[in-house]
């Protein structure tokens, strides 16, 4: 495989890495989760999108409520596959018709209503996959087969946002890998210039020509893509305009929200004797999960093509949440502290943040919350109760997001945010009256240390030495006479 990172250095200034470095650091928070994409899935649907649909079936299977209870069938709607992986219904139904033709997966409708559910066929990928790798099958049941992970080969980050923004799968698939590789290459003080021929595409994500074509043409329209020849034999290399990711981003979040809100039903990856849920839906996060691990039906040990790039970071289903993001790593859940920052360019003033967000997660929180005006810091609040209550196991920031695009539909309604707000008041309060006491007693001992004040204290300690020294005169007087 062509090296991704090109052809040499083209020797940026640094401050033009430093810029860089920030950008990535503001954008990365806003992606939300991503779907691990097995190249070697394209080589055996014949095409992209049913890989990714394959990769999201794998998923489900590991982690949908109650799919080993049902025998491996988990329920979703056309919407529900939308939200998560950004294939339209028509693009659906030929990734469908693909994945049955194989023998991957098999759907049936069910339940009253009737709802179309789907089972991954464990023991007919992994045939196919040793088939194709010339692999001798390892005998036993192929529901315990460690070496289907392998076989899966490496995989690389699909974010779903980015699709939003560039213009389809193809296009998301492209800018999400060329994000991860340059930022791999800024976090080596190289330039941000990658890889931009057809083989090497073709090769690393699976994309045709014509697809690649038609992905670049979509990327530059959106004016986050330009390319350029370099060096000797020339050639082709592409950058990512960072800032202009960014802006698309974070632009126009409440405009988005009712069509987002609409299109992710409740109660994704249900098992197939599951009733519908009647919680809220989990739009509070970025619906691209993906599994930390292989399948319950694969090892978990798997070769990635990157760290960046593969890092598999989803763990659960439940009936309320589309998904519920990972852990961060080193978070702790449950206190409340908060920590005061400055939005800067928002409404409302001063925020003040959960203690739990990192710098570069406030940051991004800042941009998404500068549309919001006086509903930002009740926003905060909501986001706090829950990480107080263990609700947000991952990214605080995907889950924000979901709470600014509630409330830009209407449909947001506090739930935690009171009693936040009012254990807020009293903290405040409270610090206030400590601030208060303090004050005082520096007040205090600065009288006590002033040189007039000493002067009085010995003359009124003088004061009282001769009194006493009058009084005992007096008794040893009366004693005598």
């Amino acid at each position: 495989m062509a090296d991704p990172s090109g052809v040499g250095s083209l020797d940026p200034s640094a401050g033009d890495l430093s810029t860089s470095a920030a950008t990535l650091a503001a954008i990365w928070p806003l992606l939300g989760r991503h779907i691990a994409f097995h190249r070697r899935l394209v080589d055996l649907t014949g095409n992209v999108k049913a890989a990714l649909l394959l990769s999201q079936s794998i998923y489900w299977t590991r982690r949908g409520r109650d799919v080993a209870k049902s025998g491996g069938w988990f329920h979703k709607t056309a919407e529900q596959w939308t939200w998560e992986t950004g294939l339209s219904s028509k693009e659906q139904s030929s990734a469908r018709d693909a994945l049955k033709v194989l023998a991957l997966v098999e759907e049936r409708r069910t339940g009253i209503p009737a709802r179309l559910h789907f089972r991954l066929s464990a023991q007919q990928l992994g045939r196919q996959l040793c088939e194709r790798a010339s692999v001798d099958q390892i005998s036993g049941a192929w529901d315990d087969m460690a070496m289907v992970a392998e076989q899966l080969g490496p995989a690389v980050a699909y974010y779903r946002s980015l699709a939003g923004i560039s213009g389809g799968v193809h296009a998301g698939l492209m800018l999400s890998r060329s994000l991860s590789l340059t930022r791999i290459r800024t976090r080596r003080d190289l330039d941000a210039w990658v890889c931009n021929s057809a083989q090497w595409w073709s090769e690393d994500i699976g994309l045709t020509r014509r697809e690649q074509e038609t992905a670049r043409r979509d990327l530059a329209h959106a004016g986050v893509w330009e390319e350029r020849l370099c060096g000797m034999p020339p050639s082709r290399m592409a950058r990512i305009r960072l800032d202009r990711v960014l802006a698309l981003l974070t632009r126009d979040v409440s405009a988005l929200a009712g069509a987002r809100d609409r299109s992710a039903p409740p109660g994704c990856g249900l098992a197939a004797n599951s009733p519908s849920p009647n919680g809220e839906t989990g739009l509070s996060q970025s619906q691209t999960p993906v599994s930390p691990k292989a399948p319950s039906l694969f090892d978990p040990n798997r070769h990635h093509s990157s760290a960046q790039s593969a890092k598999l970071n989803m763990y659960w289903s439940t009936s309320v949440l589309v998904q519920i993001p990972t852990p961060l790593q080193g978070q702790e859940i449950g206190a409340p502290a908060m920590a005061q920052d400055l939005v800067a360019g928002g409404g409302g003033g001063d925020l003040i943040f959960p203690e739990q967000m990192l710098p570069d997660e406030r940051e991004a929180a800042r941009r998404l919350l500068r549309p919001c005006a006086d509903q930002g810091q009740t926003l905060l609040d909501e986001l706090s109760g829950r990480l107080q209550d263990g609700g947000v196991r991952g990214c605080p920031v995907a889950y924000l997001r979901g709470l600014i695009q509630r409330a830009a539909a209407g449909s947001f309604v506090p739930e935690l945010a009171p009693r936040m707000a009012s254990e807020r008041h009293q903290r405040q309060e409270a610090a206030d009256q400590r601030r208060a006491r303090n004050a005082e007693e520096r007040h205090l001992e600065a009288q006590r240390a002033a040189p007039e004040y000493q002067a009085s204290v010995r003359v009124q300690r003088e004061r009282l030495r001769q009194l006493r020294d009058d009084m005992q005169q007096r008794i040893a007087a009366g004693r005598q006479s």
